[in-house]
Formats: C-alpha cells, sequence, structure tokens
C-alpha cells in the first residue's frame, strides 16, 4: 500500500503541547510587551511555524487570551488544592484556600494583570469566559468552603461573593499601589475572613 503524502495526524496530546507552546510565547510577550503587543504573527515567528498554523490552534488573539486565562486560573487552583492536602478542619481549609488565593496574586503580579486587568477585551469577551463553567469552578470552591464552615447560613453567596472580591482587592491594592505602606497580605485576608464568617 503506497503512503500518503503530508504530514501525520498528530494526537491530541501532540496538539495540546503545540498550543501550550504558542501560549507560553503569547505570555512572555506579555509580559515584557503587554497583550497589545501580542500578534498572530509575532507568535507565529517566535514559534517557528506559518501564521496559519497558529490559526489552525486559535481563533485569533482572544481565544489565547482566554486560553492564557485558563491556564493562569488553573495554576492558581492547583496551588490552592495542594495546600488543602495537608489542612484539615472546615475553618481551617477556608483560613489556607483564602490565603493561598491572594499570595498566588501577589506573587505573580504579572498574571494579576493578565487575569483581571487586560486591555482591549470586550465585555462579551470576559462574559462568555466568566461564565464557563470551569472558570466558575475556580472561584465557587469558595462557596463549598463556606458552606462547611456555616452549614445553616441561607446568605452563603453573599458571603462567598464578598470574600472573592476582598481577595481580589487585597491583590488588586498590592500589586498597583506598591508604595503604599499596606498591611501585609496574611494579615488583611484574616481580617476579611473574621468579618465574614464571625
Amino acid at each position: 500500500m503506497a503512503r500518503t503524502a503530508g504530514r501525520p495526524t498528530r494526537s491530541k496530546a501532540e496538539i495540546q503541547e503545540f498550543r501550550s507552546k504558542i501560549g507560553k510565547h503569547a505570555l512572555e510577550i506579555y509580559r515584557l510587551e503587554g497583550f497589545g503587543a501580542v500578534s498572530m504573527r509575532r507568535l507565529a515567528k517566535e514559534v517557528g511555524c506559518a501564521p496559519m498554523t497558529i490559526y489552525a490552534h486559535f481563533e485569533g488573539k482572544t481565544d489565547i487570551l482566554r486560553f492564557l486565562w485558563a491556564d493562569v486560573l488553573g495554576d492558581m487552583s492547583n496551588d490552592i488544592e495542594k495546600k488543602l492536602k495537608s489542612v484539615v478542619g472546615a475553618r481551617e481549609r477556608l483560613r489556607a484556600a483564602a490565603q493561598t488565593f491572594v499570595d498566588y496574586w501577589i506573587d505573580h503580579p504579572d498574571h494579576f494583570r493578565l487575569v483581571f486587568m487586560s486591555n482591549n477585551v470586550t465585555r462579551a469577551d470576559v462574559s462568555t469566559f466568566i461564565m464557563d463553567e470551569d472558570t466558575l469552578a475556580h472561584f465557587l470552591m469558595f462557596s463549598g468552603l463556606i458552606q462547611q464552615v456555616l452549614p445553616d447560613e441561607l446568605e452563603n453567596k453573599v458571603r462567598t461573593d464578598t470574600l472573592i472580591s476582598g481577595m481580589i482587592g487585597i491583590a488588586l491594592c498590592t500589586n498597583t499601589i506598591p508604595d503604599y505602606p499596606w498591611a501585609d497580605g496574611t494579615s488583611m485576608t484574616e481580617q476579611l475572613l473574621s468579618s465574614i464568617i464571625a
């Protein structure tokens, strides 16, 4: 039987590996020059392929941004999951998860800016990403943790939303106004938690 010409079909793992390679280069360009500098043509040059190859893996620049957001949020959630493996008790687990969340964003200011402060992104793009089930899971894990601490409370949505917005606020202030002498992130997170689960 004669062999057909062309490249062999790539496996899902190979496709995912190539997407990750593109994402890695996009993140590096973002870190050095901002998301405005990320383009399909530039990524193709960095990765060493034709621009159409990038389009075969991503619909466009916004699709790459969504990929990077998902990657960063996954990294943050993995940090929390690792931390929770060694923590026992509902309050201690909530405390550990909240501290790890805040620490992650303070320790990775570029990731914080990418996820929470990207320029030239439409509200529709953000809404589509935020309302995705996988994205919501990264934040709604706190709802489950609060539910374990306060199982009979009816207002846990308000508590969850307050905790999430407060934690993001701590990281935002620490990352964007570094010259102000903020209390340390651990103390502020502890104070936030105390007010929410009091």
